[in-house]
């Protein structure tokens, strides 16, 4: 009932048009894989790890707080404000003033010069002697005399006129000059020298630009680490990368890996994966054979050709001798009417379970057949991916034979027709597993198997030959591979 079902939908796909050409479904396997491949590839980029490591920061919103710490740094509530109002204050002190503006000229200097040389205290001596009641008691004698008295009068007024003497007394009068002296070995003076050093030091005006600065956040390294996220975080690239992620959109792809794969791009066939004979012929005797019943000899890879990396395998009207296998009297020499070509994987891949498909066109001729098949050490069971009898007809067979102990093998058959075989490639696989074996044409399914499932290791076999009555006028009949791929499930 199942593989009734399974026909039906196959059918109605096909029929309602839905049923992907092959070329559209390649094509659309061929970008889902290259995308998957870029996705396993920016996985394990620098990029995404970056990413990631920014994202965990960002998470943590050190950002944030370096921010709001940093608008509450105003240069209002800084060390270096209170000490330039410090500073401006001091220099509104007018003893400092006055300090200043006599500091970077000479008359301190001057001053204490005729201070140190004796004359003031001597004119103040002088001065003194000559207003004395005593002095001008007897001055007019001293005068009419010319005593030494009046000799020291004669020395006050003559320095009197002294301008050294005037400027002294001038400038002791002076109240700048009085600051000046009071300020000099000051306090106040080595505080204002310490605010004026530090205030007008290039680090405290670069230190001021910054705390009066409108863009203090973003000089920091949070702000470089915030714009590098943001950028990431809005990439095309990472939108990809998570989106695929929780969508899935590999998960076929992800369940599997490949395992064999032929492309044929090389002039020649690959002998290290190939064999052109049936595998016991080559084990046995080194040497190929064909079964009882068939009429056509298999060549060892003159009937197989690689063009334009399509393996080709001909079936063609000519004479050969060779060895024929019957069950009952052995192997036994034999001429055939026709020739044809075989190739294995019996020495080179085994594969238990899996998936196993090749793109596949086939010439549809009477008495002529072409064939996908899965087998053994043993000839049962065998799992044919397709087999195409020589009827002349559309359709292709899916096919599973097993030994049930009795003399003719058990088997199950399924049919499919409506496809242009002669003139299109099609995807023919099968999917197996523990539970069942599933054959599939395009990615649809057509025909299931749960019964009797093979227990080992298989290898693939491809075949054409004479079956029936032959229309030798349309030799040589040709099937076409243009790839053949397996792939095993994933380990967990």
């Amino acid at each position: 009932m199942a593989n009734i079902l399974l026909k039906l939908r196959f059918h109605a796909i096909r029929l309602t048009g839905q049923f992907p050409k092959t070329e559209t479904l390649e094509a659309k396997q061929k970008a889902l894989q290259n995308e998957f491949d870029e996705f396993i590839q920016y996985g394990e980029s620098d990029e995404l790890k970056k990413f990631q490591e920014l994202k965990v920061w960002f998470e943590t919103k050190e950002h944030e707080k370096v921010k709001q710490e940093l608008k509450a740094l105003t240069y209002k509530t800084s060390p270096e404000f209170q000490g330039e109002k410090e500073f401006l204050s001091l220099c509104k002190n007018k003893s400092l003033k006055n300090y200043l503006l006599l500091v970077e000229t000479n008359t301190p200097k001057e001053y204490l010069e005729i201070e140190k040389s004796g004359l003031p205290q001597k004119f103040t001596e002088l001065e003194t002697y000559v207003k004395s009641p005593e002095y001008k008691k007897d001055r007019k004698r001293f005068v009419a005399e010319n005593t030494e008295e009046y000799q020291k009068e004669i020395e006050y007024l003559d320095l009197k006129k002294n301008e050294k003497i005037k400027n002294y007394f001038n400038l002791k009068k002076s109240k700048p000059l009085q600051d000046y002296f009071q300020i000099e070995n000051s306090d106040i003076l080595s505080k204002y020298n310490e605010l004026k050093s530090r205030v007008e030091s290039k680090e405290f005006k670069v230190r001021k630009d910054y705390l009066l600065s409108t863009d203090k956040f973003e000089k920091t390294e949070q702000y470089q680490k915030l714009q590098e996220f943001t950028k990431l975080n809005n990439s095309d690239k990472i939108k990809w990368y998570f989106k695929s992620l929780k969508d899935d959109k590999f998960k076929d792809l992800k369940k599997w890996e490949l395992t064999f794969s032929d492309d044929f791009e090389g002039k020649k066939l690959d002998q290290q994966k190939w064999l052109t004979k049936f595998f016991w012929g080559e084990a046995l005797m080194n040497s190929n054979y064909s079964l009882a019943s068939d009429n056509h000899w298999y060549t060892e890879g003159k009937n197989i050709n690689i063009d334009n990396s399509i393996l080709k395998i001909a079936t063609r009207k000519e004479k050969a001798n060779g060895l024929s296998w019957d069950s009952r009297f052995g192997f036994i020499p034999k001429e055939f009417e026709y020739t044809s070509g075989i190739i294995t994987t019996g020495t080179s891949f085994r594969q238990q379970y899996g998936r196993f498909e090749a793109k596949i066109k086939v010439n549809t001729s009477e008495g002529i057949y072409h064939a996908f098949w899965l087998v053994g050490d043993k000839m049962l069971p065998e799992i044919d991916v397709f087999r195409k009898k020589g009827d002349g007809s559309s359709k292709i067979q899916g096919a599973f034979f097993w030994q049930n102990g009795q003399s003719k093998p058990a088997k199950s058959i399924t049919s499919i027709g409506g496809l242009s075989l002669d003139s299109n490639f099609y995807i023919l696989g099968v999917d197996w597993d523990e539970q069942k074996i599933t054959w599939k044409i395009n990615g649809i399914p057509f025909k299931e198997e749960t019964n009797n499932l093979p227990q080992g290791t298989v290898y693939m076999v491809f075949s054409s030959g004479v079956n029936g009555k032959a229309n030798d006028s349309k030799l040589p009949i040709t099937f076409e591979v243009d790839w053949v791929k397996c792939w095993a499930h994933k380990k967990e």
